[in-house]
């Protein structure tokens, strides 16, 4: 298959940034990666990565830089793997670069993603028409220990991709397709912000074993952090998203079935899959309280779930109390911060 695509930008130098960067040089495309801090850029030693865990390969990107512009310039895919809650911060900084024919995949765009994302570039002053998307879920499940050295445990089974604009879709897919085949057109973006399960699975089994992440315990994430007891308020909180889904005429998978087609995880309940999944069994809690799953996932998943959920009258107690409880914690008001109707007009996409 003749390739349409000869540079791939990629945005965020964290995780999933470095192993994405790592895995386009891999196959064989010229690689830029963006990291925002001049001082984060000039941490790497070198532009080779050595990737273990499902690939085992060395490979070198061309460029990593702070430099906007040049991170972005000529990429026919601009792949954004920041935390969400951060997607404001790159469309500003994109938006003077960005060229026409660009296509620009937040990956994943949480919950309003490419509505949050294409609403600053506009009042940026964007004009290039470019193919605005977003996944449900980040492709890998992935850490990265050391600077440039990804560790890609799981390169996952189903992803839904949608366009912003969905009169691109099928472009967007077909340009995905020649390199992830298990991408899948999702109905729209409204499906994949409804389908984004890092709301279930991240915040409330942080806030349940906050004294051990604090303690910096060296304990894993899903196997040890998700009790049964926890898995029994992640299914309450996967109820309400599903009936929020319902009330906006979208059918998501629940949380439980979403393992089984991403992992092929089996068990008769939550807990039972979260278990069996093998990509979970040595994923390690983070050793820090400011951890992007508290941010991203209550600001851009539990917050515009819950304000969608009363925009159309479906009770949210657990998410709710989910985002009052952190507030507390934390000392800052989360529904403030986070996509909330002052950002996404909810009651339009009811009418």
């Amino acid at each position: 298959m003749k390739r349409q695509i000869k540079k791939i930008a990629v945005i965020s130098s964290g995780n999933g940034g470095q192993s994405m960067a790592a895995y386009f040089a891999y196959l064989g495309y010229r690689v830029a990666l963006y990291a925002r801090e001049t001082e984060r850029v000039e941490m790497f030693s070198s532009f080779t990565f050595t990737i273990t865990g499902a690939i085992n390969a060395t490979a070198e990107v061309e460029l990593i830089s702070s430099d906007m512009g040049q991170v972005i310039k000529n990429a026919e895919l601009i792949m954004v793997t920041t935390p969400a809650q951060y997607h404001p911060i790159v469309a500003r900084a994109m938006a003077p670069h960005l060229t026409d024919g660009q296509a620009v995949v937040l990956n994943p765009g949480r919950t309003f993603g490419t509505m949050a994302f294409s609403r600053v570039l506009s009042e940026c002053g964007a004009k290039a028409e470019i193919m605005l998307g977003e996944t449900d879920t980040f492709t890998f499940t992935c850490r990265c220990p050391e600077l440039r050295k990804p560790q890609i445990y799981k390169i996952k089974d189903v992803v839904r991709l949608a366009a912003h604009d969905n009169s691109y879709s099928d472009r967007l897919l077909a340009l995905l397709h020649e390199i992830f085949e298990m991408y899948s057109l999702a109905e729209s973006v409204l499906y994949t912000g409804f389908a984004n399960v890092g709301t279930i699975f991240h915040p409330m089994p942080i806030l349940m074993n906050i004294t051990r992440v604090e303690a910096k315990e060296d304990f894993k994430f899903y196997v040890q952090g998700i009790s049964p007891l926890v898995a029994s308020m992640l299914e309450k909180m996967d109820l309400e998203r599903i009936s929020v889904a319902n009330a906006y005429g979208v059918s998501v998978p629940t949380a439980r079935r979403w393992l089984a087609e991403c992992y092929g995880s089996r068990g008769n309940s939550l807990y039972e899959r979260i278990q069996n999944t093998e990509a979970y069994k040595t994923v390690l809690a983070p050793t820090d309280i400011d951890t992007r799953y508290i941010f991203e996932d209550i600001l851009t998943g539990c917050v515009p779930t819950s304000c969608a959920g009363k925009a159309a009258g479906i009770d949210t107690e657990v998410l709710d109390t989910l985002i009052k409880w952190a507030s507390i914690l934390y000392g800052r008001d989360f529904r403030a911060e986070g996509r909330n109707e002052n950002l996404v007009d909810f009651e339009s996409f009811l009418q």
